[in-house]
């Protein structure tokens, strides 16, 4: 049987529909000119409002570190202060650039440690963080593990992860991860428990199998708190690599800040070499956490602002 198509009643019989929607339309932008209302301001207005948030995300934090920058090196320059305390940072970068491959060669070492520890922290976590979201045991019991693992300074028992591990990447490895583990566990636990009620107990209304429940509402509703983690994450996992190649390591930036420290005058560059490609991949990969979080979660209201 068929169905007569519905006309809308705002048109008029007899004329063509498509023709009386582009002039709805053109009435529409009149009747606010009309109003007063000039469109072409309106248009002018939200371009300088994007151009401000351009400015805002990605001009500001330049701004920021180029002035910290200039007021360092004036102040190394204007109080005299003596290079082996703190030399001008425009030192340091003629420094690196004097020899790049030292800094690449050790720096790719530190960067690979790195990213090992924080990637085995992140699927250990969300493993761990999978049990406690569904057995309130499993969390009571290994939550005081968790707790004492991030109070307890990890700088007083990585001498005895060495012992254990031996030196090289596995010592290494498990100080990076332990570091970065707890932020990964907690986080990850609060999401999988932040899914939506509603959609959670549509899901079970109509039998969903758990395995349905944690890939398609579960593992979604837990990436923001995944991705800010991550931003903690970065940081730590750079710090478990340098202080496992203080202790158990001949190579990476830790051990050139190591070996610097033994000789602070004679190699004083050095140390703040390595101090400032240590920041400067820090700085790196959390633009690059911050570029796939604004890819992965386009659709979340925290990326709309």
């Amino acid at each position: 049987m068929s169905r007569e198509p519905v006309m809308d009643p705002s048109l008029e019989p007899g004329l063509d529909p498509v023709l009386q929607r582009t002039e709805s339309r053109e009435g529409g932008l009149d009747h606010l000119a009309v109003q007063g209302i000039d469109i072409t301001e309106l248009l002018a207005a939200d371009s300088r409002r994007a151009r401000q948030q351009a400015l805002l995300r990605f001009g500001a934090p330049v701004i920021g570190v180029v002035a910290f920058f200039t007021v360092w090196q004036l102040a190394v320059t204007i109080f005299d202060i003596p290079r082996y305390q703190l030399p001008a940072p425009w030192d340091v970068v003629k420094h690196i650039a004097g020899d790049p491959g030292f800094y690449i060669r050790n720096g790719r070492v530190t960067a690979w440690e790195a990213f090992l520890g924080f990637s085995v922290a992140l699927v250990l976590a969300l493993i761990g963080g999978t049990l406690m979201a569904h057995s309130p045991f499993i969390e009571r019991a290994s939550l005081p593990l968790a707790v004492l693992i991030q109070v307890t300074p990890i700088i007083a028992y990585a001498p005895a992860i060495v012992i254990w591990f031996g030196f090289g990447l596995k010592s290494i490895l498990v100080i990076t991860s332990l570091v970065c583990f707890v932020p990964f566990l907690v986080n990850s636990v609060a999401g999988l428990r932040s899914v939506d009620p509603n959609l959670l107990e549509l899901a079970r209304s109509v039998d969903a199998r758990k395995r349905v429940i944690f890939w398609r509402l579960r593992l979604p509703s837990s990436l923001p708190f995944l991705f800010s983690a991550a931003r903690i994450a970065v940081g730590l996992a750079l710090i478990g690599a340098v202080l496992g190649e203080f202790f158990g390591s001949k190579e990476g930036l830790g051990y050139a800040i190591k070996t610097a420290q033994a000789r602070p005058i004679q190699l004083i560059d050095q140390l703040w070499g390595s101090i400032f490609v240590l920041g400067l991949m820090g700085g790196v990969a959390t633009l690059l956490i911050g570029a796939l979080e604004r890819w992965v979660l386009h659709w979340h209201s925290s990326q709309r602002l």
